[in-house]
């Protein structure tokens, strides 16, 4: 039996750290509506002012892809942008459950209509996706265990109920305190971010089969992961699970050849087999098995679409990594396999000056500004990781996919 009241206490007290009478939004699909109704549930328990759960549908999106061209696809209701104004200036939460029940939905979606019409919804909703990524409100993504996500990840005689008994210890549920092993587990990576942080790294390289990377770091840098900090100075958790650490790099320093190593979903549609060669930060040439046209649109959003806004590392003993399973979720996959992100940094990671925000002050600082942000997992069991300090000294990071820092 699925405990959906546990799961929604600990991603509304350590996910999203819900104080009693904020406001909440829930994004979800048709598909996992009834876990969204669970939070909505055990929000008002905890004490939550208002909770509105919006549904996010493929299958609709899709019908609108194959019925409209043009002008008709950058059409974005006012109402939209008015309840992002309302939202920040009240400070909700907002969670956004993983479209894990409507994976191929948008497998066969025209890949023109499909960049034009993220394009619009990205650049109407731009104010909203900079101030998550400030950290300025609390905000976490999960997934949410459906009959269908089930007989992708476990096999086509899978339930949900199989699928639980798979995601309770990654979700770390499966003890007597889940609040305290999510706390445990904050502390490791933050030390671990400390570790690298000391070092003042210039650069990490990459190496693996089909993989020799180079990417540059800035001397403003930071290495962040676990719990995130509010600006009341509360925690919360953008991701759960969550094994990564990561950096913003200088997005005009990376060079050479990496492999992508999972499939994963672009603007919802699915991509496998890809590959990029970057040259000064850029991204020069690639390829996938599946999925290119996808890609090409996606690179071609913005200018920024084709240099790097995160680099993170995750050790392939990680409880995601260890259970053995592809989940065909990036909050997942990404969470057992080193990474990069194409798309905009976080400014976060950076050690800016109070007041710094504009994108030219951003971009000056070395962090790429873009409408997107998708994580690519680089990751491999035979991967090692080098970090080179300004004063050119090396230390090995990661050494067969594991950490030896």
């Amino acid at each position: 039996m699925i405990d959906y009241r546990s799961y929604a206490e600990i991603v509304l007290t350590r996910g999203v750290n819900l104080r009693k009478g904020q406001n909440l939004m829930i994004v979800c699909n048709s598909g996992n509506y009834g876990f969204a109704r669970e939070l909505a549930v055990e929000a008002y328990r905890l004490g939550a002012g208002f909770v509105d759960v919006s549904v996010d549908d493929n299958y609709i999106t899709k019908a609108r892809l194959a019925a409209q061209e043009g002008e008709s696809l950058d059409y974005v209701p006012n109402y939209a942008v008015t309840r992002g104004h309302q939202m920040l200036s009240e400070d909700w939460a907002r969670i956004r459950i993983d479209s894990t029940e409507e994976q191929d939905v948008l497998g066969d979606a025209d890949p023109d209509r499909l960049g034009q019409l993220t394009r619009a919804g990205r650049k109407a909703l731009k104010f909203v996706s900079r101030s998550l990524m400030n950290d300025e409100h609390s905000w976490c993504v999960i997934c949410a265990p459906g009959p269908e996500w089930a007989r992708m990840v476990l096999g086509p005689d899978a339930t949900a109920e199989d699928l639980w008994e798979t995601l309770k210890p990654i979700l770390r549920l499966d003890g007597d305190n889940p609040s305290a092993a999510w706390e445990d587990h904050g502390w490791t990576l933050k030390e671990r971010c400390r570790l690298l942080n000391e070092l003042h790294l210039d650069t990490l390289r990459f190496q693996a089969e089909g993989t020799d990377l180079t990417i540059g770091l800035n001397r403003i840098s930071l290495w962040d992961g676990g719990p995130s900090e509010l600006p009341d100075g509360r925690p919360f958790l953008p991701n759960m699970p969550t094994e990564e650490v990561f950096t913003t790099p200088d997005f005009s320093r990376t060079d050479g050849t990496v492999r992508v190593t999972k499939p994963l979903r672009v603007m919802e549609s699915p991509v496998e087999g890809a590959w990029f060669r970057f040259e000064k930060g850029k991204v020069v040439d690639f390829g996938a098995d599946r999925g290119r046209d996808v890609l090409a649109k996606y690179l071609d959003m913005d200018e920024g679409a084709r240099f790097l806004g995160e680099v993170a590392l995750v050790d392939e003993s990680s409880p995601i990594a260890a259970s053995g399973h592809l989940f065909g979720s990036i909050l997942y996959d990404e969470n057992a396999s080193c990474h990069i992100a194409l798309g905009g940094g976080y400014p976060t990671c950076l050690d800016l000056p109070a007041g710094t925000g504009s994108d030219e002050d951003l971009k000056k600082a070395g962090c790429n500004i873009s409408l997107v942000h998708t994580d690519f997992m680089i990751g491999s069991k035979d991967l090692s990781v080098t970090g080179k300090t300004f004063d050119g000294k090396e230390t090995v990071i990661i050494r067969n996919g594991s950490f030896v820092l």
